[in-house]
């Protein structure tokens, strides 16, 4: 059989041999049942990531290689319960600055310029004052527009690519202002779009700064000591200190909207929604996140048949579509 000389991660099909460079995205050293030691690797390109199993040298390459190092790997695919994984014959640490990382690092499909500008063009249509002032100077201000143009939503699991906070953030506005829409229609102006907005912009802005993302996604020191719920607060804390007379009772709401996001809290969440934006936030939020993160799984299955695999987070297996979900247009939601 011929071997494939430097495939992307996307390119890895059932049986083929071959070589090339990954990213180490996870390292761990195990003992199998017999007490033979051997190597779990998760490698990752920008095309995605598929698991490795190295039996050969194991604890020699172990004290060689960390999270984060490129790895020159020649191997067989092998499919097991349904998922590719790499059976590692060779592997070697290929040294800093040899090779782009631009190669090695998952990254949004959008335009993330343009994304943000989308995002500020939404944001400038806010009713009042003081939350359009809040929203526009957090997205023009230096840090965190720096942050924000590279930030991956999550580690894993759902827009866990350089820009997908962007990407997810956006998705969320869009979809919470064809609901504030909506509502105000049917409620009133009771509804608070505005809020509703807010939510959507700041639920996870605290991630610019509870995850670092050079290369593979980690947790910052105090993104683990702290999270993005109350980074996030701190936040929006800084930014309305600059703002004279910014009212206590909108900061009040925005900050218990970020607290509140995830909805429950044997989730993670410091709060449950307490106001009807919050809880509209939290719904859209946990909407966007699993749509996404279940066309990713529909795209990368290889199980035959009209069913997919099992699906280890939602615990069940998904049918097939006719036609695989794609990202289009220009930006979330957008079609040209």
């Amino acid at each position: 059989m011929a071997t494939t000389y430097s495939p992307f991660v996307a390119d890895l099909k059932e049986r083929m041999e071959f070589e090339g460079t990954f990213l180490v995205k996870i390292i761990q050293l195990h003992m199998d049942k017999n007490g033979r030691p051997y190597l779990n690797l998760v490698l990752m390109d920008k095309t995605g990531e598929v698991e490795a199993r190295v039996w050969e040298n194991a604890n020699r390459l172990a004290d060689e290689v960390k999270a984060q190092d490129l790895l020159r790997v020649a191997g067989k695919v092998n499919l097991f319960q349904g998922r590719r994984q790499v059976v590692v014959e060779a592997a070697a640490k290929v040294a800093e600055g040899t090779l782009p990382l631009d190669r090695f690092v998952p990254t949004t499909p959008y335009d993330v310029q343009k994304m943000l500008g989308e995002m500020v063009a939404l944001f400038s249509s806010l009713e009042d004052k003081f939350a359009r002032q809040l929203a526009l100077q957090t997205l023009e201000d230096a840090d965190v527009k720096k942050r924000i143009l590279r930030a991956p939503a999550a580690k894993s699991v759902h827009h866990a690519y350089a820009g997908g906070l962007l990407e997810h953030t956006l998705s969320v506005c869009r979809i919470l202002d064809l609901l504030a829409q909506h509502y105000r229609n049917y409620y009133g102006p009771g509804v608070s779009r505005d809020l509703i907005l807010l939510g959507g912009l700041f639920h996870d802005i605290g991630k610019i700064y509870e995850l670092s993302f050079d290369r593979a996604t980690e947790y910052t020191k105090e993104g683990q000591l702290i999270g993005h719920h109350v980074q996030g607060c701190e936040l929006v804390d800084r930014i309305t200190s600059g703002i004279p007379e910014f009212p206590a009772e909108l900061k009040l709401q925005v900050k218990h909207m970020i607290l509140a996001h995830h909805g429950r809290l044997e989730y993670g969440s410091p709060k449950v929604p307490h106001t009807l934006e919050a809880l509209i936030v939290h719904h859209v939020d946990d909407l966007d996140s699993k749509v996404n993160t279940i066309c990713d799984f529909l795209a990368e299955d290889t199980q035959a048949g009209e069913w997919t695999a099992m699906n280890r987070l939602f615990e069940r297996p998904f049918l097939k579509p006719k036609v695989l979900p794609k990202m289009q247009g220009s930006s979330p939601g957008r079609a040209d």
